[in-house]
């Protein structure tokens, strides 16, 4: 597991969203809800330090733990290099 991993599932640890699994497909199994995905992109920002613009979200970034991870890892890397 990844730091970007350990983050997200903390994030939806604090939803009270049980994650099943790192690759388990939070949209479509119902766990990750609208509400709870503005939740956590802003979580996301605040704690990775990264820009997630409304324009660039893509429904597969935010579909498991390992795709969100990856997502903020690419835009962390993106700020910083």
């Amino acid at each position: 597991m990844t730091d970007f991993d350990e983050v997200v599932t903390e994030i939806f640890r604090e939803l009270t969203i049980e994650v099943p699994g790192p690759d388990v497909d939070m949209i479509e199994t119902g766990l990750l809800d609208s509400l709870a995905l503005v939740t956590l992109v802003y979580e996301l920002e605040q704690r990775c330090g990264i820009s997630i613009r409304f324009e660039s979200l893509e429904v597969d970034d935010f579909r498991t733990v390992r795709s969100i991870a990856r997502l903020a890892n690419t835009l962390q890397r993106e700020a910083t290099g």
